[in-house]
């Protein structure tokens, strides 16, 4: 699922690479993420059904493409940049018709188990790289998800990538954005706070505009 799922994604940025790399490039990072994801994927720790395994797979590709980005000479703050643009590219072909599904399956997933997942964070009876968290729910539309444990973050430290961090981080913002829902948090474990104090609207408006910076949206 891994391979394909990447092998999408790339093929979603394709008209981007060749146009501003050219076609033997791009011929060389398919090939390139091919290798780095045949040295990764084996090394990967478990985390079973987390509600987090999409974003889990996702940090896996990811990784994997940012390396494959260094390998070929690119500079490490390209390279992130790059991962923002192939992820909205993904978003983007979403039929508008559609985005109600995508988010129920996104929002809806996290928040079917997010009580059980809570309570197993406390309890310490996740897999090591699973994330621990805190769900408070605030009505009907609103909810906050502390994090206080990234599986992300871990992955990164594991493949000695955490210079992507908190560029990943900025990503939420992004999904957000594109699916129509609101997005708050001024803290992140990326970016060396002690959580990221996520907080969610079902519906709402979130802006990605990362030409104005992060300061303090993090």
């Amino acid at each position: 699922m891994i391979y394909g799922m990447s092998a999408f994604l790339l093929f979603l940025s394709k008209k981007d690479i060749i146009n501003e790399k050219g076609t033997k490039y791009y011929s060389d990072l398919k090939k390139q993420i091919k290798y780095q994801l045949k040295l990764i994927v084996p090394n990967v720790p478990e985390i079973g059904d987390s509600i987090f395994r999409s974003s889990y797979i996702m940090g896996v590709i990811y990784i994997a493409w940012y390396k494959s980005f260094l390998e070929l000479g690119m500079q490490k703050d390209e390279a992130n940049i790059w991962i923002w643009r192939a992820s909205e590219n993904s978003l983007k072909i979403i039929p508008k018709n559609c985005l109600w599904l995508v988010k129920k399956a996104y929002i809806g997933g996290m928040l079917k188990k997010a009580e059980s997942h809570t309570k197993k964070s406390i309890e310490n009876k996740l897999p090591e790289y699973d994330w621990k968290i805190e769900y408070k729910k605030v009505n009907e539309n609103e909810f906050y998800l502390n994090t206080y444990e990234c599986g992300i973050k871990k992955l990164c430290k594991l493949f000695n990538t955490e210079e992507m961090l908190p560029s990943l981080c900025r990503l939420d913002y992004l999904t957000s954005h594109y699916l129509g829902s609101g997005f708050l948090r001024d803290k992140t474990l990326g970016d060396g706070d002690e959580l990221c104090n996520n907080k969610f609207f079902i519906n709402g408006i979130c802006e990605w505009s990362p030409e104005k910076g992060f300061i303090s949206r993090k």
